[in-house]
């Protein structure tokens, strides 16, 4: 069954969207008077690699939007399923920051939203490229940019909750996450070769595969993830959320965002920092970033080598620039940190 088949069987009302039917996308616009009437669309394209959703930036002759997408499937890996749902979450997400300017400087405004065909309408915040330049060797991120990342993450996390208790608890979006970042990178036979990645690493990895203690800490450590918290976090601020633009950093795709641990989003942030070499960067988030009421740093820290070990041996693979040897050693990093989280194991 394609995905196409799939997604038609979902509901029979949707639409499936794709760059080959830009007719269908088109007629959708107009429908929903996301566009002006009089206005003609002169470009469809794809802005940039997208993992979860189809997304598209449509171009008229007097303005440009985004439109995204979700399907119940990832759209990076059409083989795995995910829940189609999660594009509610993302628009919760934007619009649960609608109420304070700080974030309209970071975050798209909505233009429109279609539940039946999980089509989401956004503000098109211009030229630019994500920040996963980042992992290339003698790369940086300027100070500008990185105080920028860590001012809006600070703000999400202190952020009184308000009606956010209201805010959709992305279960299952979560669940799919927790196997990829928490158990299948950690099966003997998940049937991914690490070697088709670099020679060798598959090797390197089954030392942490065959780690039953190591295992086990993952599963309380995934546990605390799957648990509802007090604060709103991004659920994958990463460097593809974050967006380069002329106007400054803005921050796109909250798909996984939930009321969770504001931990794992600084550990998620440090372990892309490490795996990037950019050493020098750490202590200015740790310095920068206004810790909310409880926050925990050992399960910052243990969130952070989570993240290092399963961007290294798990499917969701990034364009890293380290030798084998440079991966050998930050998966060492990565399971201490894991097990016995210390300060200045990172710093």
């Amino acid at each position: 069954m394609s995905p196409h088949d799939r997604f038609k069987n979902l509901s029979p009302e949707s639409i499936y969207l794709d760059l080959h039917h830009q007719d269908e996308l088109a007629a959708l616009l107009y429908k929903n008077s996301w566009i002006n009437p009089a206005d003609k669309i002169v470009m469809i394209e794809k802005p940039g690699e997208g993992n979860m959703n189809f997304v598209a930036r449509v171009k008229t002759n007097s303005t440009s939007i985004i439109v995204k997408q979700s399907r119940p499937w990832v759209e990076k890996y059409p083989q795995i399923s995910a829940p189609v749902r999660r594009i509610f979450v993302e628009a919760a997400f934007y619009n649960a920051l609608t109420h304070d300017s700080f974030y309209n400087s970071f975050c798209p405004s909505i233009i429109g939203f279609d539940a039946k065909n999980f089509l989401l309408a956004l503000e098109d915040l211009g030229e630019g490229a994500d920040c996963t330049f980042i992992y290339k060797r003698d790369a940086s991120l300027e100070d500008a940019a990185l105080f920028s990342l860590i001012d809006f993450v600070s703000r999400l996390h202190n952020t009184p909750l308000g009606n956010r208790q209201g805010f959709p608890g992305n279960t299952e979006l979560k669940k799919l996450n927790y196997t990829h970042i928490f158990y299948y990178p950690y099966l003997e036979d998940n049937g991914f070769d690490l070697d088709t990645i670099q020679p060798g690493l598959q090797h390197i990895a089954m030392q942490y595969k065959n780690n039953g203690m190591l295992k086990e800490r993952l599963k309380n450590l995934g546990d605390v993830y799957l648990q509802k918290g007090n604060t709103l976090i991004h659920g994958d601020y990463y460097p593809g959320s974050w967006l380069k633009t002329k106007s400054g950093i803005k921050i796109i795709d909250p798909e996984f965002s939930h009321l969770g641990s504001p931990e794992f989003d600084i550990g998620v942030m440090m372990a892309h920092l490490k795996m990037a070499q950019l050493e020098n960067k750490l202590k200015q988030v740790w310095g920068h970033y206004k810790m909310p009421a409880g926050f925990s740093v050992p399960l910052m820290l243990s969130f952070c080598g989570v993240e290092i070990m399963r961007r290294v041996i798990g499917l969701a693979q990034l364009p890293l620039h380290l030798r084998l040897q440079e991966k050998s050693e930050i998966l060492e990093l990565a399971a201490q940190l894991i097990q016995n989280p210390k300060e200045n194991l990172l710093f």
